[in-house]
C-alpha cells in the first residue's frame, strides 16, 4: 500500500477494517513476520482478563499500533520484557492476575532504567507470553514509503490504550504509567530483599 502524507478520518477507518480482516495469532510464523518489513502492524485484545476495560468485550478493540522494526518481535518473546513497553505495561496490569513477580532489568549499577524497565522472573516471562498468544491477535500490513504517517493516523483513529507517545485521546495512560511504577518499586524492592 502507497501511504499518503495526510491520511484522513474515513481512510483511517478503512485501512483499520482492512487490518481487522487479516488479524492471525501471534505465533511461530506471524511474530517474525514483524520484524522485516516496512509496515505498520496493529494488535487487538481477545480476551476476559482485563474485563474492567471500558469497551464491549464482544467487539474487537485494537490495543496497539506498531510500526516494524528489526525487534517488534521482543513485545511477543519471554525475557524481552526489560527492552517492551508493551510487555510492562501488560505485566503492570496482569500482575495479580498471573503472579508476576518484577526483577530489576540488569544487575548492572550504571543501569539508570534497570528498575522502571523491569523484567519479569523466567517463570513470569512465560506466562505472560502464553497469555498474549491466548489473548491478543495481530495484523500486518507493508506499506511503501514511509510507515510513519499511517501509524500516526491508525493511533489517532483508534486511540490504542498500550500507546503513549502521539495518542492524547488515550484515557487508560496515566493509569497505566502508575501500575509501572508500583511494579518498578516492587522490581527495587524485590532486588533488596534477594541482596539482604
Amino acid at each position: 500500500m502507497k501511504v499518503e502524507e495526510n491520511i484522513t478520518w474515513e481512510q483511517s477507518r478503512a485501512i483499520t477494517e482492512e487490518l481487522l480482516l487479516r488479524l492471525c495469532p501471534p505465533n511461530d510464523e506471524t511474530i517474525p513476520s514483524l520484524d522485516n518489513k516496512n509496515a505498520v502492524y496493529i494488535v487487538t485484545y481477545e480476551g476476559s482478563e482485563l474485563a474492567a476495560s471500558p469497551w464491549d468485550s464482544s467487539q474487537l478493540k485494537v490495543v496497539y499500533v506498531g510500526i516494524s522494526k528489526p525487534n517488534s518481535s521482543r513485545h511477543f518473546c519471554s525475557g524481552e520484557t526489560g527492552t517492551s513497553t508493551l510487555r510492562r505495561s501488560l505485566a503492570a496490569l496482569l500482575e495479580v492476575v498471573l503472579s508476576l513477580i518484577p526483577i530489576p532489568r540488569s544487575a548492572d549499577p550504571v543501569d539508570g532504567d534497570r528498575y522502571n524497565n523491569y523484567m519479569l522472573d523466567p517463570d513470569g516471562e512465560k506466562q505472560l507470553t502464553e497469555w498474549i498468544k491466548e489473548n491478543f491477535r495481530i495484523a500486518l500490513l507493508e506499506v511503501e514509503g514511509d510507515p510513519d504517517p499511517l501509524y500516526r493516523a491508525l493511533i489517532e483513529y483508534n486511540v490504542p490504550m498500550f500507546n503513549f507517545q502521539h495518542n492524547p485521546a488515550n484515557k487508560y495512560g496515566a493509569e497505566i504509567k502508575l501500575h509501572r511504577r508500583r511494579m518498578a518499586e516492587t522490581a527495587r524492592k524485590n532486588e533488596a530483599e534477594k541482596a539482604g
